[in-house]
């Protein structure tokens, strides 16, 4: 994917717009859009990112990354394979969380729960795990986890 083509084609929109107040602001702005370059560079390597992660996510069974080739972003699709999820650890080893809700929802957990014989924590830590997937990128070390809700 080239980027500086993207480049070259904003600087050219936004010159083409600053002729039009004049060659004092066609000036300014051209030097404002040379001081803009890295932070604009950077906006276009993040929008490409949230689109990979995006498209990861409606792709079932593959990850979308973007990796720099030559100082251009490159949209790369691997498949990945699911790996079981570790077994838990030892009951010391526990982390907690504040998770806020609407009152609504949380009534409608503490019935759910109520009604397996369940706490609530019992019930939502077992609802996160029966969810929660581990993945290997193929030819990566690099795991991924993820929890499906």
């Amino acid at each position: 994917m080239q980027l500086t083509q993207a480049m070259a084609g904003l600087e050219a929109a936004v010159e083409t717009q600053l002729r039009v107040a004049g060659p004092e602001a066609t000036e300014l702005g051209t030097q404002l859009l040379a001081a803009l370059q890295p932070a604009i560079r950077q906006t276009f390597f993040d929008v490409l990112s949230m689109a990979a992660t995006e498209v990861s996510s409606q792709l079932p069974g593959h990850h979308v990354e973007v990796k720099i080739v030559d100082g251009d972003p490159e949209l790369v699709v691997s498949p990945e394979t699911v790996e079981a999820t570790p077994p838990p650890g030892p009951e010391d080893d526990e982390a907690r969380i504040t998770l806020r809700l609407p009152a609504y929802l949380k009534e409608m957990i503490a019935e759910v729960a109520s009604s397996t014989g369940e706490s609530v924590n019992a019930f939502v830590v077992d609802a996160l795990k029966s969810q929660a997937h581990t993945v290997k990128v193929a030819g990566k070390t690099r795991m991924r986890t993820t929890i499906d809700l």
